[in-house]
């Protein structure tokens, strides 16, 4: 007869088995979608003339607030229109971001939100099944693009992900009004509140052109889930705060007393 620390210990063996198939298995597919995401950026830097495209714009139209006092293309302006390509929707806020990166590097534009990020995730030990949720939100193709374009929503992700540790960082999320409600993650935190009051009056240097703004909002066919797409890219940093080292208090005790 199997004594009973027998199977125990074939318990134990099989437990042991499962578990080095399912990290094999959370490896594998990590491995492969990095692979992706890595070979789809590659290709469209080599051979896609789309790539660094929303940069371009963006650039384009912080040269062109310099120049002439608003940010806005004319047809912006003039009435009605439906969003194409150029079209620049940011609030005046954002430009000064964009502004200083006229004459800082290009490289600078990708290599720091992607640091911002990956740093972060890093910090937070998210587990490994947490990864895999992870790597597979940065493959979704919408979130690729953000990198393919240079869309400034990569700005919007890193600054998500240095809230998640510094919590003031939120503050910046308000440029991406879809995105609005996550930057109230960091509404308890005093420093969040001196990050607004700071960020507001800077604004008021561009307060003219928040006029040019709110018309642009007004004239075109946008709306509040225009960006949603994104959204999986957004929750990339919130789901490693959620299963990390760091996790929140509140949700901290609801996964140790989930009743």
């Amino acid at each position: 007869m199997t004594s009973r620390a027998e199977e125990v210990n074939e318990l134990g063996t099989s437990s042991d088995r499962l578990h080095a198939v399912g990290r094999i298995a959370c490896l594998t597919i990590i491995g492969l979608e990095a692979v992706w995401i890595a070979y789809v950026l590659l290709l469209s830097a080599l051979d896609n003339p789309a790539f660094g495209l929303d940069y371009r714009w963006h650039m384009e139209a912080a040269q062109r607030l310099l120049d002439t006092g608003t940010p806005y293309l004319p047809f912006e302006l003039a009435g009605p229109f439906e969003i194409s390509n150029g079209a620049i929707l940011y609030p005046p806020t954002a430009f000064l971001l964009f502004v200083p990166f006229l004459w800082l590097p290009p490289v600078l534009w990708y290599a720091i939100p992607i640091a911002i990020l990956g740093g972060c995730l890093w910090w937070h030990r998210p587990p490994l099944w947490a990864w895999v949720v992870i790597w597979t939100m940065l493959a979704f193709e919408k979130s690729v693009n953000v990198y393919v374009f240079g869309n400034p929503s990569m700005w919007i992700v890193a600054a998500i992900a240095a809230g998640t540790i510094w919590r003031w960082p939120f503050v910046f999320v308000f440029a991406k009004p879809t995105f609005a409600p996550i930057a109230l993650l960091g509404v308890r935190d005093r420093r969040w509140w001196i990050a607004l009051v700071v960020l507001g009056l800077a604004s008021l240097v561009l307060w003219p052109v928040w006029l040019d703004w709110f018309a642009v909002v007004r004239n075109s066919d946008v709306s509040l889930i225009y960006n949603l797409p994104t959204l999986p890219l957004m929750l990339v940093p919130l789901v490693a705060w959620a299963t990390g080292r760091m996790r929140p208090v509140w949700l901290a005790r609801l996964v140790r007393h989930p009743g």
